[in-house]
């Protein structure tokens, strides 16, 4: 983390000092905030307030600019939205879709879930399957083979990937005299869904609209710093500055380009976050549904930036958090260039990709 700190007394400079080495702990994050600020006062009676939380097993930072009454709410606000979403309240809905998996019965699940389920099947469908919210069966067998140090057998990634298929994921709404009802219906047994692949793009779209309604204009929420939400300006009055962190670099200081954010979402996904080294191989998280192994596209890390307001009068309105956390996976698992085909139609949206080499992809 880098920071101007001529205005800061060193009483917060100690203080700063100490949350850095805190930080040194986790893991090495992609994107890296430049000039945040820890807590000011400024002019006309606004602060800068922050708090950082452990939260959905990540380093969860919340910045808000505002009125002191404002900023604090802001504050509340966004993290009993990563507190709920931590909580996983569709969790064990989705487990009584799993456990009906094959045997052709629907469950009916909550409204939102049927919109984040229907937008996910709409990525698959755009990405060809690269993005395939049904591959929680690949992702277990993975993260067991990441905590083994070793990478499963043929047969053991075939038995996964055989529960694994976007198409057998069904949705529909029930019409009924008090309504409609949203169900779900996966057509094979021992199918699966990778919760995790959307968490953080929940998330983010969470705060964005708990921000909005609060009055929250200027702040920030950076989530592993994979995952950020950048409203309004920073202290300065300037975009929020993010440098996108090298993965092939020797610290983790290291920069292979910047972005200027303001009223947008980021979402980055890369190689170097989850990952093992297997007799000179480089076994990642980032698994390509089609194959059950980890995707090589010759990318190290792929960031996708979108304007809040990219998706207004599409299905995707307010999702642009999920949009992004989508995106970024399934270019990583698509390559360059499909990969930019696929965001060329998203208004100001923003693609910065970074090859195994360490080097921007131009």
């Amino acid at each position: 983390m880098q920071k101007d700190d001529h205005t800061i007394s060193p009483l917060k400079k100690g203080i700063l000092y100490m949350i850095q080495k805190f930080f040194r702990l986790f893991k090495s994050p992609l994107v890296l905030l430049l000039g945040m600020a820890l807590f000011l006062g400024g002019c006309g009676g606004d602060v800068t307030a922050e708090e950082t939380r452990i939260v959905m097993g990540t380093v969860a930072r919340l910045t808000v600019r505002a009125d002191e009454i404002t900023s604090q709410a802001a504050l509340r606000d966004g993290m009993a939205v990563l507190t709920a979403v931590e909580e996983d309240a569709d969790g064990a809905v989705l487990a009584r879709v799993e456990a009906a998996a094959g045997t052709g019965e629907w469950t009916e699940v909550p409204s939102g879930l049927y919109e984040t389920l229907a937008l996910a099947q709409e990525m698959a469908r755009q990405s060809d399957g690269a993005f395939d919210i049904t591959s929680g069966t690949l992702t277990e067998l993975w993260d067991a083979a990441r905590a083994a140090q070793y990478p499963p057998t043929a047969e053991e990634v075939a038995a996964a990937r055989a529960h694994v298929d976007w198409h057998a994921l069904e949705l529909r709404e029930r019409a009924a005299d008090d309504g409609e009802h949203p169900e779900v219906r996966l057509l094979r047994a021992g199918m699966k869904i990778d919760r995790g692949a959307l968490i953080k793009g929940l998330a983010l779209d969470g705060i964005a609209r708990s921000w909005a309604a609060g009055g929250a204009v200027n702040a920030l929420a950076d989530l592993g710093s994979s995952s950020i939400l950048a409203c309004g300006v920073n202290a300065e009055g300037e975009p929020w500055h993010i440098g996108i962190r090298n993965p092939r670099g020797e610290s983790r200081s290291d920069l292979a380009a910047a972005a200027q954010l303001s009223d947008a979402m980021l979402s980055a996904s890369g190689d170097d976050e989850r990952y093992f080294l297997c007799e000179g191989r480089r076994y990642h998280h980032l698994v390509d549904p089609r194959t059950g192994y980890p995707a090589e596209t010759g990318l190290a890390s792929v960031t996708v930036i979108l304007p809040q307001n990219a998706m207004e009068g599409t299905a995707w309105a307010g999702h642009e958090g999920q949009l992004s956390d989508m995106l970024s996976t399934a270019i990583f698992v698509m390559g360059a260039e499909r990969g930019r085909s696929l965001l060329s139609e998203i208004p100001g949206a923003q693609l910065i990709l970074i090859g195994t080499d360490g080097h921007v992809i131009e």
